[in-house]
């Protein structure tokens, strides 16, 4: 899974698209662009990326932060026991979520290679103000893997899930939530994230 994250963390930065009857296309056209300048941004400051936190967390904010859709994410995550939080641990949960996937992200930034990035043919979405960027990713000596982009317009694309192999990267953290809110509550995980969140950190 790790060496998965190398690759869905490098379309992640998208700039916002006009809404158009082609805006699916402009999101895929976007998330091509933009991947080749991440990618240049990596192979241009190798023993940088490996060595600066500071600078790994200055990437992420630049060009991945404004594009994610985090309250999507978040409630995509935690699913049905979002219903179960009150207005604050809402916002404790975005919060606390939106610093793991970055802390996560960020981590893999720094291990990605030179692994290759093949973006599939434009499809159009059957659904207005959705868009699916589909592209495969060829690790070091092991078979092509599917990863899907799946964005919103939301004032502008962002992401709200990445698909590798059709396991989402985001609903993969509910059955250990689902597991966590059984166990102790809400206040139980959003003790658990803060936790990992310090074993990340810096």
């Amino acid at each position: 899974m790790k060496q998965l994250l190398r690759v869905a963390i490098v379309g992640l930065a998208l700039a916002a698209a006009p809404s158009a009857v082609l805006a699916d296309a402009s999101a895929q056209r976007l998330v091509e662009e933009t991947t080749q300048a991440i990618l240049a941004d990596l192979r241009a400051n190798r023993d940088r990326v490996a060595s600066d936190r500071q600078y790994l967390e200055d990437l992420v904010n630049r060009r991945i932060v404004p594009h994610l859709d985090f309250d999507a994410m978040t409630k995509l995550a935690v699913y049905r026991n979002w219903l179960k939080a009150n207005d604050a641990q809402r916002t404790a949960l975005i919060e606390e979520f939106r610093t793991l996937l970055l802390r996560t992200y960020g981590k893999s930034l720094a291990e990605f290679r030179e692994q290759r990035i093949e973006f599939l043919p434009f499809e159009p979405s059957a659904k207005e103000g959705l868009a699916i960027v589909r592209s495969r990713f060829f690790p070091s000596g092991g078979s092509p893997v599917e990863v899907d982009y799946r964005l919103r317009d939301n004032d502008g694309w962002k992401i709200y899930d990445i698909r590798i192999d059709g396991i989402s990267l985001v609903t993969n953290y509910r059955n250990s939530f689902d597991a966590q809110v059984a166990q102790s509550g809400i206040e139980g995980l959003l003790q658990s994230l803060r936790q990992k969140n310090r074993e990340l950190a810096p």
